[in-house]
């Protein structure tokens, strides 16, 4: 192989190694339609967003794994991180001990599917504890997910972080997106702490209303 890998598999076998894990989740299933419609609705969103695609696009890693970043990805991926952040400290996980993965399919591409799961993986009983599943019952979530999603208004780094034009972080592959306010331990990330900007989840300073939360937010704010 050109690149220094082997495949884990034969090419003709239909499956992949796996391994067994024990744990606990939380799902969320998004409205895929309401996500296009913002997008489409907004091109300073998908401005942002393929900023990130063309610094993606000139790294060595897109030599051998292409891919189309597209805002939908961008935005559920950023949301799920600030989610994993709040949720730490609500169902008594460390943040390294949660884990992320982000699912987006356009129909186009013959799935159509928005979604996040927030998980725990273990080889023993410790990620079995219950307080992650509480999190996600009706009596919990809207309060975890609020908080999470107003986190990510402000960041103890701006201005610099939510002004950030060219990007930051490894590659200059994050918009607004630090250490202080989005990114988790790399363990925690299936992307490596990459492919992230908090503006797509309640907008940036000068243009607070393109984040998808952006009205949602301001209206709670005015009613406290």
């Amino acid at each position: 192989d050109t690149y220094g890998f082997v495949s884990v598999k034969e090419p003709e076998t239909p499956w992949y190694p796996a391994y067994e894990v024990r744990g606990e989740g939380v799902f969320l299933e998004f409205n895929s339609a309401a996500i296009d419609m913002w997008v489409q609705g907004n091109p300073m969103v998908t401005a942002r967003a393929r900023k990130i695609d063309v610094n993606y696009s000139i790294t060595r890693l897109s030599e051998y794994n292409p891919r189309n970043l597209s805002p939908q990805f961008i935005f559920l991926h950023t949301l799920a991180h600030l989610l994993i952040r709040q949720m730490s400290f609500e169902c008594g996980y460390t943040v390294a001990s949660l884990r992320e993965r982000s699912y987006y399919s356009s129909a186009e591409n013959g799935k159509d599917m928005a979604g996040i799961l927030i998980y725990t993986a273990s080889g023993d009983s410790e990620g079995t504890l219950g307080g992650l599943v509480r999190q996600g019952r009706p009596d919990a979530l809207p309060n975890v997910f609020r908080k999470a999603v107003e986190s990510s208004l402000i960041c103890s780094n701006d201005p610099v972080c939510i002004s950030t034009e060219q990007g930051q972080g490894r590659d200059t592959l994050n918009l607004a997106a630090c250490h202080a306010c989005v990114l988790l331990p790399e363990t925690s990330c299936e992307e490596f702490n990459v492919f992230l900007d908090r503006a797509l989840i309640t907008g940036t300073f000068e243009h607070g209303d393109i984040g998808f939360y952006s009205d949602w937010v301001s209206k709670y704010i005015e009613k406290v």
